[in-house]
């Protein structure tokens, strides 16, 4: 899949905070924080993300930590991995990926209404 890129974090680079965003992010490095964007998340295989995620779409190649609410698709290459949660109306999941999360995938994923932790 080609990706016009509008922003970019290196391998050797951090960032944390609250990051907001459109269009394509492609991230090589460590983020921490909170992510929004009406568009694609793009994690490098040498990319760390320990956040809270709300994206359209989300493409992991390295480690995802966190709750993750992508509204159109999530991709998970085979060195990709997601831990904690994840929400999406469509997942596709490559040989050699490892998921460690409570996984909602179909339309109703996205409708579910977020519950406290402990009921």
């Amino acid at each position: 899949m080609t990706q016009n890129f509008r922003a970019f974090l290196d391998s050797g680079a951090s960032f944390q905070g609250k990051l907001c965003f459109t269009g394509s992010l492609r991230v090589d490095g460590h983020l921490q924080g909170d992510i929004s964007s009406d568009g694609t998340l793009v994690v490098g295989e040498t990319g760390v993300v320990e956040a809270t995620l709300q994206v359209a779409g989300l493409i992991v190649h390295g480690i995802v930590i966190g709750d993750v609410r992508a509204e159109e698709r999530v991709e998970v290459g085979p060195a990709g991995q997601i831990k904690g949660s994840l929400k999406t109306p469509s997942l596709k999941v490559e040989e050699g990926a490892r998921i460690s999360a409570k996984v909602t995938v179909g339309r109703r994923a996205l409708a579910a209404k977020a519950q406290p932790s402990g009921t």
